[in-house]
């Protein structure tokens, strides 16, 4: 019998240092939130990252049967469906297609019958810049700095910069620096395609009931794929499902052991050797207009997935200083949306 990884809570414990600075970050994440809407295109109060959205898809969440487990017995039954969100990292809303083509696709199934869902953020580059919890806070600190500053009227937000990216520059003082260079070049090799081809993978580990998984969402794309620096995601993503469905699948990958698939390492992939990914589910995405979605509402969704039940949440170091961070940026973000629209 396969013996697998089991969840235990000592895989998410900060230090008292880590647990001061996230407190820190989520101050300045709320305000940074607070001058969302004078920083962006878009003039409305935007999460601080993954703030550029290119559109919202709708379809159904079909299970498979498998040898993982039951994932619709999470969410409460079959009857499932899903909404998607395709975005680009950066802290502001960008316009046009002059982005790097690193991206997150967020994921919300949900039971179509009672209130139970489970959201899963995903991103096309499955690596992480560093395993140090300290030396990523403090990047994000300077880094909201920045942006708290680039929001006030007259203040020389430029002079935040030298600290920003000496925080950075931090993270190559590591004995895992052949890791990051590594990553590095990853990086630098993603060619821009058409944005729902890509494979999405969770950066990091999720509960699977009592085990622990990754997650990837695998495109079962037929048509030919172009890359080209000048596609604009927006238009695609309106123009493709305008005419054309799209089935994805569904996958986890099981940890097996610390050793083989370690939860604390985000440098690193785990090897399909040591554990394959299995498909869990398949994802129906029919033709539709998309541009029914461009509102508020759907802008002000939340794709917590701290707010999955315990059986589906987050598990790690990395991804324990996220939970702040995620709830404070959507507590923010919707109560200010809401002022705003009832004006």
């Amino acid at each position: 019998m396969k013996s697998f990884l089991h969840y235990s809570p000592s895989y998410d414990e900060l230090t008292p240092e880590e647990k001061e600075l996230l407190a820190q970050d989520v101050d300045l994440v709320e305000k940074a939130v607070k001058v969302s809407d004078q920083l962006n295109s878009k003039k409305v109060f935007t999460r601080n990252a993954h703030a550029t959205s290119f559109g919202f898809v709708r379809g159904n969440f079909v299970p498979v049967q498998n040898e993982a487990g039951d994932f619709s017995e999470f969410l409460g039954g079959e009857n499932l469906g899903v909404i998607m969100r395709y975005s680009h990292p950066n802290f502001l809303v960008n316009q046009g297609s002059g982005e790097y083509p690193v991206y997150g696709c967020s994921i919300k199934i949900y039971n179509k019958n009672v209130p139970v869902s489970a959201k899963f953020p995903l991103v096309n580059l499955p690596i992480f810049i560093t395993n140090n919890v300290s030396k990523f806070l403090k990047i994000h600190i300077k880094a909201n700095h920045f942006l708290i500053a680039k929001g006030k009227p007259f203040y020389p937000s430029f002079l935040q910069l030298p600290a920003m990216l000496g925080a950075g520059l931090k993270i190559f003082a590591d004995k895992e620096l052949f890791s990051i260079l590594r990553n590095m070049l990853k990086a630098l090799d993603i060619e821009k395609q058409f944005i729902s081809t890509y494979d999405y993978h969770s950066v990091g580990c999720f509960r699977f009931g009592d085990r622990v998984m990754k997650v990837r969402l695998k495109p079962n794309y037929k048509q030919i794929i172009v890359k080209e620096a000048g596609l604009n995601q927006t238009e695609l993503l309106r123009d493709y499902f305008l005419t054309n469905d799209l089935t994805l699948d569904f996958q986890v990958q099981m940890g097996i052991s610390d050793k083989k698939t370690p939860v604390n390492n985000l440098l690193k992939l785990w090897k399909e050797k040591d554990s394959k990914f299995i498909t869990v589910g398949k994802i129906v995405l029919p033709k539709q207009n998309i541009t029914k979605y461009n509102t508020i509402e759907y802008e002000n969704l939340s794709f917590n997935p701290f707010e999955n039940s315990d059986e589906l949440k987050p598990v790690g170091r990395m991804q324990k200083i996220r939970q702040d961070i995620y709830n404070k940026s959507i507590e923010t973000r919707q109560s200010l949306n809401k002022k705003k629209a009832a004006l």
